[in-house]
């Protein structure tokens, strides 16, 4: 009887999911003609190489074409920052609710935004399929690392797609400085976003703790290693992005690890030619300095995190 009343209950989930998706107009975005040009300059000087310099090529044009108000939807973008993730979500949102890190502030933080027309996860009708999974991502990191959100000073997000994960962390409050470090059309996708959800100011602009560095930018880590030096605790992210990045360019950023409080990376086991684990594994062995917890994704198999806590002062524990 219970797994009937179950069944029945999954069932009646995915048919109002389905119900929403089929009524739903999205909203007109504001600032669409500057993301437009913003993104043809952006990709103009682009000058990183590998598989992603085609795949912001392939999303720029997608807009392009298709329009910005539903770009959640065009292909080229859900083949990379917004997928469905269908077999995982159930899984994801079992270990959500289950996990005594997952607050009823969470819970609410979990709420999609309407901007772009995001893909709705039909066993969570109010939120995204994505917008869950960064929520499983935020309490793998704290399960592992008793981290205190509210005493976070620095967030460094590198490969951020579209902001998603900037719009979790507002949602639950914070609003001290975060940085977005990542490619050029992607980080005009990213100020057109969160310019349309957080709109501020008279000119709708980001909200003002947010700056951006541009990969490939030889004085990013640089500028990476004195905001640390400012402003600890300090998280760094990158989830399927450093390890999606040539290992020259791995090599610049690897070096400023050591600044950070706690590092979150989730990771595929090869990419290309690289073999991830073992890279990711020498990563940890040349940060001694940190309590690490390395471990497969019980949820998507063959994948990865490398969660770290900074074990010495300085440090948030």
């Amino acid at each position: 009887m219970l797994k009937s009343l179950r069944v029945e209950t999954a069932s009646a989930l995915r048919r109002m999911a389905a119900k929403l998706l089929g009524e739903y107009t999205p909203p007109r975005l504001q600032h669409a003609r500057e993301l437009l040009a913003e993104l043809d300059g952006a990709l103009a000087r682009q000058s990183a190489s590998g598989e992603w310099a085609g795949l912001a090529a392939d999303i720029t044009r997608a807009i392009q074409g298709g329009g910005a108000d539903g770009f959640l939807r065009l292909p080229p973008v859900m083949k990379t920052v917004h997928p469905r993730i269908r077999g995982r979500s159930p899984g994801y949102l079992r270990y959500l609710l289950a996990s005594t890190r997952c607050s009823a502030q969470l819970q609410r933080a979990l709420t999609e935004s309407p901007v772009g027309r995001p893909l709705v996860n039909p066993y969570y009708p109010l939120s995204s399929p994505l917008l869950v999974q960064h929520g499983y991502h935020l309490v793998r990191l704290l399960e592992a690392t008793d981290l205190d959100l509210t005493a976070l000073r620095l967030v460094v997000d590198f490969g951020a797609g579209y902001g998603s994960f900037f719009r979790l962390l507002r949602n639950l409050g914070y609003r001290e400085r975060y940085l977005i470090w990542d490619l050029p059309v992607m980080s005009a996708l990213q100020r057109f976003y969160l310019r349309n959800v957080f709109p501020t100011g008279a000119g709708d602009e980001p909200p003002g703790n947010l700056e951006w560095l541009t990969s490939g930018d030889p004085g990013a880590p640089a500028a990476v290693a004195r905001h640390c030096a400012e402003h600890q605790p300090a998280l760094f992210i990158a989830t399927w992005s450093l390890s999606e990045t040539p290992l020259a360019v791995r090599e610049r950023i690897a070096p400023v690890l050591g600044g950070f409080s706690h590092v979150l990376i989730a990771y595929q086991r090869r990419f290309g030619e690289n073999d991830n684990v073992s890279y990711f594994q020498s990563l940890q062995k040349s940060l001694p300095d940190f309590d690490w917890r390395h471990e497969e994704c019980p949820i998507f198999h063959g994948n990865f995190y490398l969660i770290g806590r900074r074990a010495v002062a300085g440090g948030n524990r």
